[in-house]
């Protein structure tokens, strides 16, 4: 798996956060740097502090990203053939992930081998 996406609610809940200030995205994108050399937040309006989600690649994804206005799912759903293999990363019935859940799905999609979604412990 080359690219992952997080939500708004779900960067609340694991970052224990409610306020998204430009600051705290901006220091955020280059904390994520290391691991992710290739970030696209997307926001609800022009405000800085209205990020919707945020897509967090290994790869380039920008020529695969579909323009205009759309929800995450949507987005992630309507990636160009070719695009490198996206999942969105979210609270499974409402609850936040745990870190090992976390692990233990990423672990598996990028050796190819969970369904999309998460199962229950």
């Amino acid at each position: 798996m080359d690219c992952i996406v997080v939500e708004r609610k779900d960067l609340a809940t694991y970052l224990g956060i409610k306020k998204f200030k430009s600051a705290r995205v901006e220091a955020l994108l280059e904390d994520l740097h290391p691991w992710f050399w290739f970030k696209k937040p997307y926001y609800r309006t022009n405000a800085p502090d209205s990020i919707s989600s945020l897509f967090l690649a290994r790869v380039s994804i920008d020529e695969h990203l579909p323009q205009g206005s759309m929800s995450t799912r949507a987005r992630v759903n309507k990636m160009k053939d070719g695009a490198p293999t996206t999942e969105l990363l979210n609270m499974m019935d409402g609850k936040p992930l745990t870190e090992e859940q976390i692990v233990t799905h990423l672990a598996r999609l990028a050796a190819g081998l969970s369904p999309k979604g998460l199962s229950p412990k």
